[in-house]
């Protein structure tokens, strides 16, 4: 009885198959069976986009969702840990009426801010906190958008003066209605590294302004937080 080995050939409509006897020394010498066989692709006729691509796109939006939460904890755990509200006070923060933090986040740039506004700032940037590409590959088409979007955001930031990404929201025209992206409008894009300028402005500001509750430590341990990106294999 012969020893044999089996070679494949899969290809997305067909797998290619052999099988070869080989002698005493593991060399093949004949071949004992060859064929293939042939099924429809795994993709949408009309479109050709794979019938996988509900799945994966839903375990994405899951997965994004997951990671926003677990974030937006670990940011509220670190406002109470590093003393700048009690729990009870972040439990209340969100009630009443409240000043638009767009205005927050420029009044911090030259004024003191009480705590719980500090503590809107720093909530609202983590949920808001730019563009960056995970993507290992070439630029899709997608990130291509998001990038023109984010270039035409530093060309308006640096011939208007803007100091921030704030401040441009809040004072240009262009963003008076438009300051979350939807529907395909990618207009108010700004990248994580714009985020994280406006946060160290902020906290430098406030430190100049004689803050308790903006010392570089407090800095550091939200910038770790905010600016963590697991891979998009992990």
């Amino acid at each position: 009885m012969y020893t044999y080995a089996i070679g494949l050939d899969i290809g997305i409509t067909s797998v290619g198959w052999a099988t070869l006897a080989l002698d005493e020394k593991e060399n093949p010498f004949t071949i004992l069976g060859m064929g293939s066989r042939i099924f429809d692709a795994a993709e949408q006729p009309k479109t050709g986009a794979s019938l996988a691509t509900p799945r994966r796109e839903a375990r994405s939006a899951r997965r994004r969702l997951r990671r926003h939460r677990h974030r937006n904890e670990r940011i509220r755990a670190l406002l109470i840990s590093s003393g700048l509200l009690s729990e009870a006070e972040l439990a209340t923060l969100f009630e009443g009426k409240l000043e638009d933090v767009y205005l927050l986040r420029v009044l911090a740039l030259d004024k003191p801010v009480t705590r719980s506004e500090l503590a809107r700032i720093l909530i609202h940037l983590s949920q808001r906190r730019g563009f960056r590409s995970n993507r290992k590959s070439a630029v899709d088409n997608e990130d291509g958008k998001l990038l023109e979007a984010v270039n035409e955001n530093k060309r308006r930031m640096q011939e208007a003066g803007y100091r921030t990404a704030g401040e441009m929201m809040l004072r240009d025209p262009t963003f008076f209605n438009c300051k979350r992206n939807k529907g395909g409008n990618y207009l108010s894009t700004v990248t994580r590294d714009m985020t994280a300028d406006e946060v160290h402005k902020i906290f430098t500001a406030q430190r100049r302004f004689g803050s308790e509750f903006a010392g570089e430590d407090f800095e550091n341990a939200y910038l770790e937080i905010l600016l963590s990106q697991r891979s998009f294999d992990d």
